[in-house]
């Protein structure tokens, strides 16, 4: 069995932010212990004596840790990179720590419990130039294999059959050194695709009786505790991470008042009072939970004191900002320096991820909130929000006050108008309240239709390019990359005949007279803050068919509105509005339009670990969809489409 390890610990945490500036990823706990503790724990199992870490953001809580293990008995070497180097880059610079036996790597943000035997036994049997741990249906699935060799690390048709995800685990043998190149950042999987291409083999092998899920999202962090502990109460593989202590301080604090509901990991010197709510949450060392506050779905970092509601995250400004903090969030200071808040009494409230190159976060100071976002100009319309908002105010519509508009930093602070989106409103209601609802919503925006283009013009407001061929086009071949090839696998016949199908869909909805038109009209980009809808996510406006947003709205695939009710809010709305618009056949026709954006969108989101959650949204939008495609009657290519679709994507409920 190998006695030599590296750890790889170099990551800076970037999905993880801003968390990961106060407490660096594999230091992050795990049920009580650092996540590289427990990857070192299983190692040590395994019979590893030797461990090198390679190390670069923050290095010294890191250092510190290492020499409390030095104190088993182990061998503990730490390589710092002053750049990062890679997961090559690191085992170039390692090349003096290994000898000519076979050693483990293991990434430091996975929480992993496994066996070793199959890897050593294929390494032993075959001598592959490296076996890699891999998982048959979890993750991205862009590894392709057959017979346990491995052929491609890329594949264009992720998780399908015969792809798999690497789980961040290997036994390699020394000679990978010569695949790598001798100085700078490179990733070890190029050193395997170059080693491939000159005959050598890389093999991978599925462990059934394992344990594996890649931490490195707020998102994924908090299910790794909540699977260990349910691993734990089965006797699965996942219990050897879960700690009994923390349990037994959650069974305290219940029989002190507090309610506790899912898991609850609570870190040392936790306090929480009667009245505030745990629920799948896990609290780091020294945290507070004040009474009447609830923390759900979210993690929760040391030292910080929670009151309201907690989602997500929560940690205390001071920590970012401070001299100790070795990246300091400048743009954060900048803001609490404008609103006059104190950072130590400031707490952050990072927001899910909205897949559009801005992040949102809340700041809470006492009983005030407000909304800080940031952004990019990878899509120019984000840098259009200050004045769409000034300009739909009036309108006379309900949008977000800007409070701080600084576009040579890119960011915003905004009006926080609560969490209440009309896709959560709804919940609990009956059909008639739900249609009430839709109709307030609906005559809010029979304004932006009716008066928006004339007050746009006169006020020379700065907008996107209209809704065009080449607009429609790009959405198509969008759809086309993300979902039809990347997903489906259809043929380029195939493709292209769905493209056709939906160029005919342009064509329709450019006929249409042009309005002002919101562009991203979903449930959830409209929030009730009282009996008055209000509007978010405005920054795409431009002109279009009045189709197009009744379409977003009405076939919204987070809500899943019956047929009944599309019917009669389309109607109310052409018979209350001005836009010149009929419901029936082009608002299903826009539906078609819409829906393919949206499948795409959740498609390529889908793909990427920060966003992952999101591919759980198609199957209802591919619902909509083949319900709107039946009244178009046209379209039978995209018809096919969705019925392969159907046999693909599991479990597709259909639309009520």
């Amino acid at each position: 069995m190998p006695r030599k390890a590296v750890i790889l610990a170099a990551g800076f945490g970037t999905r993880l932010l801003p968390i990961s500036l106060e407490t660096p990823k594999p230091l992050m706990p795990l049920w009580g212990k650092p996540v590289i503790g427990r990857v070192m724990d299983m190692l040590a199992r395994w019979g590893v004596r030797e461990f090198l870490v390679n190390a670069h953001y923050q290095p010294d809580p890191l250092f510190a840790y290492v020499r409390e293990r030095c104190a088993e008995g182990l061998k503990i070497s730490v390589s710092f990179e002053p750049e990062i180097l890679g997961t090559g880059g690191a085992l170039r610079k390692a090349a003096w720590f290994l000898d000519k036996d076979p050693f483990w790597m293991v990434n430091a943000d996975i929480a992993v419990d496994l066996a070793p035997y199959a890897l050593t036994r294929l390494y032993r049997s075959r001598r592959p130039l490296a076996v890699l741990w891999l998982h048959p249906t979890l993750g991205p699935r862009t590894v392709e294999m057959r017979g346990g060799v491995i052929t491609n690390f890329q594949s264009a048709r992720p998780e399908s059959d015969g792809t798999y995800t690497f789980c961040g685990l290997h036994l390699l043998s020394p000679d990978i050194l010569e695949y790598l190149p001798r100085e700078g950042f490179s990733p070890v999987i190029r050193g395997y695709e170059k080693a491939m291409a000159m005959g050598r083999v890389v093999m991978g092998v599925c462990e059934e009786n394992s344990f594996w899920e890649d931490i490195g999202t707020p998102e994924s962090y908090l299910r790794a505790h909540g699977q260990i502990a349910r691993r734990h109460k089965a006797g699965l593989p996942g219990a050897a991470l879960f700690d009994p202590a923390s349990a037994r301080k959650a069974g305290r604090l219940l029989k002190a008042g507090v309610v506790i509901r899912g898991f609850v990991s609570l870190g040392r010197n936790v306090r929480a009072e009667p009245g505030a709510t745990l629920e799948n949450a896990v609290v780091w060392d020294g945290a507070r939970i004040a009474a009447g506050a609830t923390v759900t779905g979210a993690v929760v970092a040391r030292n910080t004191e929670v009151r309201g509601t907690v989602k997500r995250m929560a940690l205390r400004s001071d920590t970012l900002l401070d001299g100790a903090a070795p990246v300091q969030d400048r743009h954060l200071a900048q803001v609490l320096a404008k609103l006059r808040w104190a950072p130590n009494r400031t707490l952050v409230l990072p927001l899910e991820p909205r897949g559009s190159a801005r992040t949102f976060t809340r700041l809470r100071h006492a009983r005030r909130t407000v909304i800080l976002i940031r952004y990019s100009l990878d899509r120019a319309e984000n840098a259009l929000y200050a004045q769409h908002a000034r300009f739909l105010k009036g309108l006379g519509l309900r949008v977000p006050d800007v409070i701080i508009d600084d576009p040579a930093q890119r960011l915003l602070v905004i009006e926080d108008l609560g969490n209440r989106s009309l896709q959560d409103s709804l919940k609990g209601l009956p059909l008639d309240k739900q249609c009430a609802l839709y109709s307030r919503v609906l005559s809010e925006i029979a304004v932006l239709h009716g008066a928006g283009a004339a007050a746009a013009r006169k006020a020379r407001l700065e907008m996107v390019h209209p809704f065009s061929a080449d607009l429609y086009q790009w959405e198509r071949e969008f759809f086309a990359r993300h979902f039809l090839v990347r997903r489906l696998g259809l043929s380029d016949a195939d493709v292209r005949s769905s493209m056709a199908d939906l160029e005919q869909v342009a064509r329709r909805l450019l006929a249409a007279p042009a309005v002002l038109v919101h562009r991203d009209l979903q449930s959830s980009n409209v929030l009730f803050a009282g009996a008055r809808p209000a509007f978010i996510d405005f920054q795409g406006m431009r002109m279009g068919a009045a189709a197009y947003d009744l379409a977003s709205l009405l076939c919204d695939p987070y809500v899943g509105l019956p047929l009944s009710m599309q019917v009669r809010l389309a109607t109310a709305y052409a018979n209350a509005s001005g836009a010149g618009e009929t419901p029936g056949e082009l608002v299903w026709w826009a539906a078609v339009e819409r829906l393919a954006q949206a499948i795409g969108a959740f498609g390529r989101l889908g793909a990427s670990p920060e966003t992952a959650g999101f591919a759980r949204h198609i199957p209802p939008a591919l619902a909509m969809m083949r319900r709107a495609l039946s009244f178009c009657g046209r379209l039978k290519a995209l018809e096919s489409a969705m019925r392969r679709a159907e046999d693909i994507i599991p479990d597709p409920q259909s639309a009520p």
